[in-house]
């Protein structure tokens, strides 16, 4: 028997000796309607009551489950996705990554590359996950088309000094992670101060499928932070500081095209203080700073045989360097007994240093070295009130307003410099929400929200290769825009939780690449509109101790392009989702739980303007099993049985998926 095998038989027999155990009600995997929020509305709001379609991942779940990444720990919430391209990143409702806003600590993110921002953070110094499905600039800013993600990283502990470590095996890639983490809370007498120190590292190898191994598709990451906060009563201040360093191969599945990423390396720093409780009508007041650098290596190695002993090879490097810095300021306002208000401004500055060389090789070598520098300057304020119509329907208004200012600031071509530009815009955006509460277990909810994306510096200003072709950028872009409808309804008593959502997105001005041979440029031409449905709903089975489950979203998503042509071959899935059945138990000073899981997705295929197929998935379903357990002394355990059946599939901007294969993570606190 394999390795893998011997440790399937093994977590198989730990499963059949837990479903002898007393059984204990199962806890939800992620959904909690009681957990309190920011985003969506701005104003600290349960889940239960917000007119947003939101999902909180709380600690406590994620404990349950192996922090092998961050998009692992998003990939079940409805409308959610992930792409693969060396490196994983998040899609939501069929939006592209470069669409969805990932803000850690509540700061986004940026990216000015054509496949998005990645999620830069260690899985295991993660307190919670925010997920908002559907546009959200109003509250969220720029980039939220899609939805937005909010990672909240561990601050202090509630004593003195804890210790904590976490190891990890993952065998489809002979992969493993660790990290150690320390933290507590000192009272000074005058105040509290809280602090936490976390060091990790990850490194996975080549993807092992049941059709072969995936080589080069290993990638790596390592991480440092450092946070500090101080409480004196109703004043709170904090400082962090963030380090991670991320490497990757891209799986082509051609040794003529290579793509490798060797290093997309984060800086961070940031500054906060939060006011309380400071007059009667002022009920908080936030301010935070922070500055941040990405520095990016892209490599591109494309051959190309146009003949029976002829051929042309293109050899690209891009080194990136990114700085943006940005100022958040909000005061949640308290007038009247049955209303709030939320007033903020933003201030981003995002600049991008960028040099390229592309060497050609035909008969003989040329080299191109292209040097850009580009900033963005966005200026927003915005404001939201919530008002109780009645003791069972409550209101939801906002409004943002947009500056931006776009500058191309040099520009050299083999040391000839080339001719700037700029572009500049300047909009509203809205938003507004119902909820309707009959009582504490049932809610009903209507929202109307607004998206809004400025183009990337490198679709405004830059000249890249990549794949053999040549891109220019377009100085006359126009931000894309999307427009959201909800309804939705949640429930929740006693074992039966149920959160549905129908939507509908209508998405104009997408910026798309316009290619002529091997050169082309960027435009605004496509469109979109989406519409689904979304559910997550569990019940307690009442026998055994088992509780059903299931996580789907039902979509449809039609791509309009500039010649007329449409489709809904758009590379989203029709069904994708998750079911299965869970089971507590409690034996002694030990408790976890055990869950059986089928996780799928429809076959799909994107269409081009053409109507032509040019990318493709078949549908597919694996079965799965995820065990936790509590071993008492602060020491738990999670193992994960992934492809039991070990089956060949494929999801659609992902890489053929694993053969059947074990995470085993081991977590102890001192």
């Amino acid at each position: 028997m394999t390795p893998s095998g011997k440790i399937l038989l093994r977590v198989l027999l730990l499963g059949t000796a837990l479903t002898t155990a007393t059984p204990l009600r199962a806890e939800t995997d992620y959904l909690n309607l009681g957990s309190i929020t920011l985003i969506g509305t701005g104003l600290p709001t349960e889940v239960m009551e917000n007119p947003a379609s939101i999902t909180v991942i709380e600690g406590g779940d994620l404990k349950k489950t192996a922090p092998v990444s961050v998009a692992g720990l998003l990939r079940d919430v409805p409308g959610v996705q992930i792409s693969e391209e060396g490196i994983e990143r998040v899609a939501i409702r069929g939006e592209t990554s470069r669409r969805v806003a990932i803000m850690i600590d509540g700061q986004k993110l940026t990216d000015h590359t054509n496949y998005g921002q990645p999620v830069m953070v260690d899985p295991t110094q993660i307190e919670r996950i925010e997920v908002l499905r559907g546009s959200s600039s109003v509250v969220s800013g720029s980039r939220a088309i899609g939805g937005v993600i909010n990672i909240v990283t561990k601050k202090g502990g509630d004593k003195a000094f804890s210790l904590t470590t976490t190891t990890g095996y993952m065998s489809a890639t002979e992969g493993y992670r660790t990290s150690i983490s320390a933290g507590g809370m000192v009272d000074l007498g005058a105040g509290k101060l809280d602090y936490r120190v976390s060091l990790g590292k990850m490194n996975q190898g080549n993807r092992d499928t049941p059709d072969g191994v995936l080589a080069p598709s290993g990638v790596a990451d390592q991480t440092a932070a450092l946070d500090l906060g101080y409480q004196l009563g109703n004043h709170s201040f904090g400082m962090k500081t963030q380090a991670y360093d991320l490497s990757a191969n891209v799986y082509t599945g051609d040794p003529d095209f290579i793509i490798s990423l060797p290093h997309r390396d984060l800086r961070k720093a940031s500054a906060f203080y939060e006011g309380t409780n400071l007059t009667p009508w002022l009920d908080t007041f936030h301010l935070d700073v922070y500055r941040q650098t990405i520095d990016r290596e892209f490599n591109n190695d494309v051959t190309v045989a146009f003949g029976p002993s002829a051929s042309m090879n293109v050899l690209s490097t891009s080194l990136d360097a990114q700085k943006t810095s940005g100022v958040n300021l909000r005061a949640e306002l308290h007038f009247s007994e049955n209303s709030r208000t939320l007033v903020g401004l933003e201030y981003e500055d995002d600049s991008l240093t960028s040099d390229k060389t592309t060497v050609t090789t035909i008969m003989s070598s040329s080299t191109a070295r292209r040097y850009d520098k580009a900033q963005i300057k966005t200026m927003s304020a915005y404001g939201q009130h919530e008002m109780d119509l009645s003791d069972t329907l409550t209101a939801t208004v906002g409004a943002r307003w947009y500056d931006v200012t776009a500058d191309h600031l040099a520009s050299t071509t083999n040391g000839v410099a080339n001719a700037l530009s700029s572009n500049t815009d300047s909009l509203v955006l809205g938003s507004a929400g119902l909820v309707w509460s009959r009582n504490e277990n049932l809610a009903l909810r209507a929202n109307l929200s607004q998206g809004y994306i400025y183009p990337t510096l490198g679709q405004l200003f830059l000249t890249t290769t990549g794949g053999g072709v040549t891109l220019t950028g377009n100085p006359d872009l126009n931000p894309e825009t999307a427009t959201t409808f909800e309804v939705g309804a949640r429930y929740q008593e006693g074992g039966r939780v149920l959160d549905a959502t129908l939507f509908y997105t209508d998405a104009k001005d997408y910026i798309a690449t316009v290619i002529s041979g091997r050169s082309g440029t960027y435009q605004n031409v496509d469109a979109a509109k989406s519409w689904g449905l979304e559910v997550y709903a569990e019940q307690d089975l009442n026998l055994w101790g088992l509780t059903a489950y299931g996580s789907v979203a039902a979509m449809r998503r039609k791509l309009g392009y500039a010649n007329g042509y449409e489709t809904f071959d758009s590379g989203t899935p029709a069904m994708a989702g998750k079911i299965g059945l869970r089971k507590g138990w409690e034996r002694g000073d030990m408790s976890g739980s055990f869950d059986v899981f089928v996780r799928g997705e429809s076959g799909v295929d994107f269409r081009n303007d053409g109507g032509t197929v040019i990318g493709s998935a078949g549908g597919y379903g694996t079965l799965n099993m995820r065990a936790d357990m509590d071993l008492g002394h602060d020491l738990s355990l999670v193992a994960e049985v992934n492809n039991i059946t070990d089956r060949s599939y494929t999801s659609y901007e992902e890489m053929k998926g694993a053969e059947r294969s074990i995470n085993l993570f081991l977590t102890k606190t001192f």
